[in-house]
Parts: C-alpha cells; structure tokens; sequence
C-alpha cells in the first residue's frame, strides 16, 4: 500500500501496539443500514480503503471523534447543517493550495448511488453507529524501514467517490483496518487529536490534526531534515497505480501548514521531480525574460521577472516541504534553493537558514562535496553583505579543514575565493593577500599542478599593479617570470593566461615609459591575440576557464560541484577548477584599448589610428551587449553587467575626451561629454565619475570659462587633505592621480588677475610637494616641476630653482617622447629663462619651442611659441622674419578663440 500522506512530525493516531486490539471481520453480508454506516462497499469503506475479512494482530485504528468546536451543540447535525457549520472553520486554516482540482484526480468516477452513501436514512444512521463504540487515543510511531505493505490478496478495482460526495466529510469516522507488519512500534497516545477541516477535499474528513505542541511554524516551513528521520519514515507521496487496484491507507494528514496536502498535489509517478523541473523551467524563462530589461527596467516587465522567480522558489519550497525526501535530493534542493535566493533576492535570513540546514544534512550525510559547497556559497554570501571581517574568518577556517582532510582540490578552490575578495577590496596588495596567493604556489609547485601555480603567479603580479607602490614593477616582472617558464609545456597552453601574462608585460611598461619597449610588448600582445582568433579553446563570449589539477583519492567532488570542482572523465588523469576569467570578446576590448594607449607614445603620433582603436573597442562593447561576460544567470549579472559595460565606455570616452582636448578640438570633447552624461550615473562611482569631472573641467577651462572650471576643480572629491587615509589603503592610487591633475588645473587658473590667491596658491603647493616630489609615475613629476616652473608665488620662487625645475621637466619629456609636456617645457624655458635676450642661444630656444608646439597641434600653444619667436626675431633685428612670424600667430589665436567662442554660445 502507499501513503500519499506525509507522516506527521510528532504524536500522530496509529496502531497501539502495547494494547492488542482485534478489528470486528468486516461482514459482506450485512444489512444495507450497517454497511453505508461503515461505509463498505464490496470490500471497501468509505474512502476506498480496503477491508479485509480476516482480522490481524495490532492492526487497529480507534475511531477519532471530532473536537467539539466552540460554541457549538453537542448533539449530531443534519449532514447539510453539519457541513454548513464546518465551512467557515476550513477558510481560516493556511494552506498553500485553497481547493481541489478534479483534474488532478485519476480514479474512474461511478455513480455514488451505488453505493447507497447518498440516503439520508443511511447516512444518519452512519453518523450515530460510532457513538455507541469505546474511545481510545493512539499513536502511530513508524520504523526508519518502513517499506510500502503489499495488498495480501488480489484486490478487485475499489469504487472511487468524486469530489462532490461532501456528506463523507461530515460523518464520524468508523474504524479502518488494514494490514500491519511485524516491525511497527505502538505507543499510546494521550491526546484527543483533532481533525482539519479541509475545504472540497474527498480525504479531508479522515486526516487527523496533530495538536497544537506538535504543529510546525509557518515561520520555520523548512524544519530539519534530521528531525523528519527521526520521527518518520520516508514514505513516498506519488501514488502508486497497479492493474488490481489503488490500495490506501486512512488518509494521515500532515501538520506542516502551510504545505499542500499530499491529497492535493497531482497524481504523477514522482511529484518532487516534477516540482523540481517546474522550478528549474521557472528559473530558464526568468534568466530569458531579464535579457529584454538590459537597457530599460519597466514594473511591469520587473513584476514578471520576479512573480517567475517566485513561483520557482515557491516549488522548491514545497519540494522541501516534503518529509520523504531522499538526503541527497534535499541536499541538492537546499543548495538550489539558497543559491536563487542569493542571486535574486534580498531574503539573507532564508538564505543562511536554508545553507545552515543544508550543511547539517551533509554531516549527517557524509555528503562532503555538497557540504564544501554549501560553505563556499555561505561565504559568499556573508561577502555580499559587506561583512568582510566575518566573510574572512569563514573562508580562513575552510582551507584548515581542508587541510587537515587533505582535501587539496577545496583547498584551491578556498583560496582563490579569497583571493578575489582581497582583489575587490582597497588594498588589493596587502600582505595577507599576498601570503594567501604565495601558498597556492607553494602547494601547486607540491603537487605539479603546472595551472594552477601559473594563474596564483598572474593574479599575484594583478594585485601588485593595482597597488603600483614603489618596488611593484620588478616584482611583477618576477611574477611573470615565474609564469612563462611554463610557456613551453604543451599540457597547459591556455590562451587566456598567456594573453594576461602579455598585458601585465605591457602595463608594466607603460608605467615604466620606455617608447621602445612599449611598441616591443605591443607587438607581442597583438600577434598573440591574432593567433587567438581561431583558436576554439577559447569561447567567444564565455568567461568559464578550467584549471588542469591532479585527481585526488577522496571522493569530495561530484557533478553536483561542477561550478566550482568538477570531476574528469574515468579516463582522464585531471579534475578541472572552475573560474570566471575573460571571455574573448573582453580580452580583444582591453587590446584595443591598450593599443590606444601604446600608440600616444609613438612619434610621429598617428592619431587617426588611435581613434580607430578606441573605436573598434566601443563597437565590440555595443555589439556584445547583455552577454559581454557570458549568458547572465539573473537579473543581477544583467545589472552587474550593464554597469561594467557603461563604466567601460565611460573610460573609453573619457580617453578620447582627454586627446581631443590636447588639439583644442573642443566641439567634439563636448560630445564625448554628453555620452558621459548618460552613462556616468549612480551605481558608477569612483575613478570614472573623477575622470568625467575632471574632464569636464578640462573643457570649460579650454573654451575660456574659468569661473565654471574654478568652482569643478574645487569639488571635494579632488580634494588632497584625505592624503593620508589614502596612503592607508581607503583611497585608490588612481583617485588621487587625477586629484593632483586637477590641483594643477585650479594653480594654473588662479594666475590670472581675477582668481589671483597667493596664500591659498602655498597652500596648495605645500600640499603637492610630499605627494608629487617621489611619484612613480614620471608624467606626473613632470607635470609638477612644470607647474612650479611657471606659477607666480609671493614671495616669487627663486630663479636657481625654476631653472632646475625646468631642466628636470625637460629631460623627463624627452625621455618619455611626450611631445605636449616637451613643447610647454621648451616654451616657459623661453619665457623664464631668454625673454628680451639677444643671441644665437635665446633664438635657437624659441624656434625649438615653435617646432614642438607645431607636432603638438595644440592651436593655443602654437599662437604663443610664434608669438615669443616674433619677439626673438625683432629683438635680434629681423623685422621681416618678426612680421610673418606675427601674422602667424595672431592666426592661430584667432582659430583658437574662434573654437572656444563657437563652444561656449552653443
């Protein structure tokens, strides 16, 4: 027989196997009044329940009476007066499923007249039979063997009731029998167990409620699998349809409200199954939907989403509901469950309820693989919520479990989670971090697992260059070194870590400025990534990468862990640790990019390729869309991901913002300023919305407006009396980059008569002098000896040291080929240095500075290097050269006023 009732939790109506009781036989042959009484109809009762003629041991159910309900008579009521009275009481119980669907219900409807349960006589004679018979409380404890009893003889097809036959619901319950097995326990039970009130359900009369100690929270749905074992035995809830017959047991109701009864969940050979794939198929449509919402959210597409999300949990949740699971089927559930609700809602509390249960499961269990993932996903979570301090300790006391089992695959996986909590933080670099990355290589370099030590050796020099303090160069170097001296194994060539290593190569020497060296590692990277092209290895838009590790003995690994560890094949000698890196598309985005960058310090400088870079880089970002890192998972990656896809743009905006300024092009500055109005919006923050303003800045203090570029370079997040706290980590090395550019700006403003502030002039050197003296960055340093070359201070700087500031601006621009810093330093060594000087000297200057302010393109400066050689021509008594070279520039200044006039009136 199967039950398609879950057992109760607790105290529950049953056998008594302490006080043996003998069922009456079950007597075919009685008059008509006393089988509609029992409700036996050829063999059955009532409820389908078969009765059998020969009577067992201990197998007796004592008839339950209801409760006498509150202010109601004692004496029996007319059936229709009954069920009328019972109705308002089945509206307030809190059940997920509120009717009944006869859909869902498979028996063979026949006509209830053949049963004689429709007479009013009958029935009424029915409801007073039990009332004669002794009242006993029983308990029903059943074993953790319990197997499903068999019918002990071929039982004709019952006679089903459909679910209009409501007057059963109202009649004392008679006494089932049915067929017991030896290994049942029987204690008795001492309550008076009342019975709910079930609303258009053909079995609701007979489920006996559990009393109120014994009944489940709705705040708590999902109570302990442990306790489930503990008091029931798994006993599925699909029904089980044979030829002979459908054989039920008296219908136990279950106490978990607000579950659905087991008589309400649709007759199929495995419901959870079902209830799991809906939630999955929920779940699919969900991450379909949230691709439609990538540029625009609306509320009606947003209630969509989240009513299929919901709907999907709402599934798990009855799957969970379920006392019959098997512990892996829970444990797998409670891992899917907590994962939705981490990525797609808010519900922390629920989360870390359903892992907590999840990985006392496992323990019980034994299920390591699902434990170690359950706990991988827990420290996640305690991530996400800012809670880094906890989120650390978590993840700290993982890897020494790990390691005392041996468990060398989690150990990995532990570690590198670690790591990318250290790289999102503010000092990405910290010892810690560093230690934690040096002891994946320690134990990659043991076990000879090649991949792993090359991507612990990369994310190593990664860390280093966010951080860029004094000695970083030449420890990332090292770090490279040590992950190219794999470059010739053929087992570990990937694409994705080869091309990271060349990037690092270049970074490092854009930081370092060597013109020679950067086109070298250009070159490298481009011929790299051309070979890359038709390489299949690497997916177009997937980020997933799988390290090669040796398998282990232990069995921690599963399927079920396949987006963290996921086992090799019996054939292969590897298990694979799964990561997000970067998908082609990105790495081909952050190619171009550098690419731009690399080619600024060529001479002669092509500009027009350099735009064309830039822009091939926004067209891949445009094109890529919502997938630019992969199929989204939720909503959330959607969010995630547009907001990295505008951060990117805005960068590559702001780039071209920044060239386009140094030729005073400012009508299309102005552009690339309106599509950073669009895009540089909150959640972005940080170096980007620095950059726009300063940008913006930049603009309005090239087309003449000094009053707006004034009071934007003042803003406070440019200020520099954070520099400390910034030397603590809270603040980014960038950040405080552009903060320097932007007090430079605001000195160069306060020169002219009307923004003149000598003291706050002081101050604002004092303040640049520790920050900019020992920058590692030479563009910087030369930038500043340019502005203290050319600032006007009271009291004035001495001429020994504006010469030495010159001269260290000079040679810095000639070594980094920046043709803009070397013009304006060749022009104030004019200015400062021969103004109304006659010789060979004084003029050779001015035509240097001349012949730099052409390669630049920079209008402005052009109209006044001519303008200071117009000078040095007059002064040396070459009136005709003078007036040409006059004309000159009074052109220039007059295309550059004109470009600043067309701006500010449109």
């Amino acid at each position: 027989m199967t039950y398609r009732g879950s057992m109760p939790l607790g105290h529950g109506s049953g056998f008594n196997g302490q006080e043996p009781q003998y069922p009456q036989a079950v007597n075919v042959n009685a008059n008509s009044h006393a089988n509609a009484a029992m409700g036996v109809n050829n063999g059955y009762d009532t409820w389908a329940n078969p009765q059998f003629q020969q009577s067992y041991q201990n197998a007796a159910f004592a008839p339950i009476p209801y409760p006498q309900q509150h202010g109601q008579p004692q004496h029996l009521q007319h059936p229709h007066n009954a069920s009328q009275q019972i109705q308002p009481q089945t509206q307030n119980l809190n059940y997920q499923f509120q009717s009944y669907d006869p859909s869902f219900d498979q028996r063979p409807p026949q006509s209830s007249s053949q049963n004689n349960i429709n007479a009013p006589g009958h029935m009424m004679h029915a409801m007073q039979q039990p009332a004669q018979q002794p009242i006993h409380q029983h308990q029903y404890v059943q074993q953790t063997d319990w197997q499903h009893m068999p019918p002990p003889m071929p039982i004709p097809s019952p006679s089903y009731q459909t679910h209009q036959a409501i007057p059963s619901q109202v009649s004392s319950p008679v006494t089932p029998q049915i067929m017991p097995q030896p290994q049942y326990q029987y204690q008795q039970h001492q309550h008076q167990l009342p019975m709910p009130q079930h609303a258009n359900s053909p079995i609701a009369a007979q489920s006996p409620q559990l009393p109120p100690q014994f009944v489940s929270n709705p705040n708590n749905r999902h109570s302990s699998t442990g306790m489930r074992m503990e008091n029931a035995s798994r006993v599925s809830a699909s029904p089980r349809l044979t030829s002979q017959g459908i054989a039920r047991s008296p219908s136990i109701g279950s106490a978990r409200s607000p579950a659905p009864t087991p008589g309400l969940l649709p007759h199929h050979a495995d419901t959870n199954s079902l209830l799991i794939c809906l939630a999955e198929e929920f779940f699919s449509k969900a991450r379909t939907a949230s691709l439609s919402m990538w540029e625009n959210i609306d509320a009606q597409s947003l209630h969509e989403y989240q009513k299929l999300v919901a709907t999907g949990l709402g599934c798990l949740e009855v799957v969970l509901d379920n006392t019959k699971l098997p512990p892996r089927l829970e444990a797998k559930v409670r891992f899917r469950y907590a994962s939705i609700l981490c990525a797609e809602t808010n519900n922390v509390m629920e989360a870390e309820t359903a892992l907590t249960k999840g990985i006392a499961l496992c323990g019980r269990n034994r299920f390591d693989d699902l434990k170690y993932a359950m706990h991988f996903l827990q420290i996640k979570l305690l991530f996400s919520q800012q809670k880094i301090k906890a989120a650390m300790i978590a993840v700290d006391g993982r890897i020494r479990d790990a390691e005392v089992m041996k468990h060398y695959h989690w150990v990995y996986a532990f570690r590198f989670l670690k790591t990318s909590m250290y790289l999102q933080s503010a000092n990405p670099s910290d010892t810690h971090a560093l230690e934690n990355l040096k002891a994946i290589t320690n134990l990659a370099s043991q076990r000879d697992d090649r991949a792993v030590f090359v991507v612990a050796s990369l994310l190593e020099g990664l860390s280093l260059l966010k951080a860029m303090k004094d000695d970083a160069i030449v420890r990332i170097q090292a770090c490279i070194a040590q992950a190219l001296k794999f470059q010739l194994d053929n087992s570990i060539h990937i694409p994705q870590l080869h091309a990271l290593a060349l990037m690092l190569d270049l970074a490092c020497s854009l930081h370092q400025k060597s013109v020679q060296t950067i086109m070298q590692k250009l070159q490298e990277l481009q011929d790299h990534m051309d070979a890359c092209i038709s390489d299949k290895s690497w997916h177009h838009i997937e980020t997933e990468l799988l390290l090669p590790i040796k398998k282990s003995n232990t069995l921690v690994i599963s399927r079920d862990t396949a987006a963290i560890l996921r086992p090799g094949s019996d054939d292969d000698p590897c298990d694979y640790l799964a990561m997000s890196f970067w998908s082609k598309i990105e790495a081909f985005t952050v190619t171009y990019t550098y690419s731009g960058l690399a080619l600024l310090y060529r001479t002669p400088r092509n500009d027009k390729r350099i735009f064309k870079l830039w822009e091939e880089a926004l067209g891949h970002i445009r094109k890529a869309g919502p997938r630019l890192r992969g199929e989204p998972d939720s909503l959330a990656d959607v969010i995630t991901t547009a907001d990295s896809q505008r951060e990117w743009m805005s960068y590559l905006y702001i780039l071209q913002g920044l060239h386009l300024a140094t030729y005073t092009r400012w009508a299309d500055v102005k552009n690339c300023l309106a599509n950073l109005e669009t895009m540089v919006k909150p959640p972005l923050g940080g170096i980007v919305v620095l950059y726009s303003k300063y940008l913006s800045g930049v603009y309005h203090q090239g087309t003449g407006d000094l009053r707006t570029a004034n009071s934007i370079f003042r803003n406070r997040i440019f200020s520099l009396d954070n520099d400390d706290s910034s030397r603590n980590g809270s603040r980014k090395v960038a950040e405080l980059d552009v903060s320097l550019l932007a007090t430079f700006n605001r000195i160069w403003i306060m020169q002219h008569p009307e923004y003149r502030d000598d003291r706050l002039t002081l101050e604002l050197l004092e303040q640049l002098r520790p920050l900019c003296a020992d920058h590692h960055n030479m563009e910087i340093r030369t930038a500043y000896n340019l502005v203290l070359a050319a600032v006007q201070t009271n009291p004035p700087i001495p001429m020994t040291a504006v010469k030495m500031h010159i001269s260290t601006a000079l040679s810095n621009a000639q070594f980094l080929g920046n043709v803009q810093t070397l013009s304006i330093a060749l022009n104030l060594m004019r200015a400062k240095l021969f103004q109304d000087i006659v010789g060979d000297q004084a003029l050779k200057s001015a035509k240097a500075a001349s012949n730099q302010a052409k390669k630049s393109g920079n209008t402005l400066w052009m109209s006044v290097a001519d303008g200071m050689l117009a000078q040095s021509y007059d002064v040396q008594g070459q009136s005709l050269d003078a007036q040409k070279t006059w004309e000159d520039a009074t052109q220039y200044a007059r295309v550059a006023v004109d470009m600043m006039k067309d701006e500010s009136t449109s």
